[in-house]
């Protein structure tokens, strides 16, 4: 029983500098910075649905419209 002890002060050590970090871990507040990245992708794939579905006059009107 006696060997058991520095075993558990090791857990239990590591376990208070775990608990301690989660709590000191910066909480991140306000919008993703992801959300305008996956807003611009998305309205991308709209605008290639669009001219994948468009009938063939409008196909040339909108790829003449894209930005270089």
């Amino acid at each position: 029983m006696g060997s058991l002890w520095p075993v558990f002060g090791i857990i239990l050590f590591v376990w208070l500098m775990t608990r301690h970090r989660r709590q000191a871990a910066p909480r991140l507040e306000g919008p993703d910075p992801r959300d305008e990245q996956i807003a611009r992708l998305s309205e991308r794939v709209r605008a290639l649905e669009r001219i994948l579905t468009d009938k063939d006059w409008q196909l040339r009107r909108d790829i003449d419209g894209l930005d270089p």
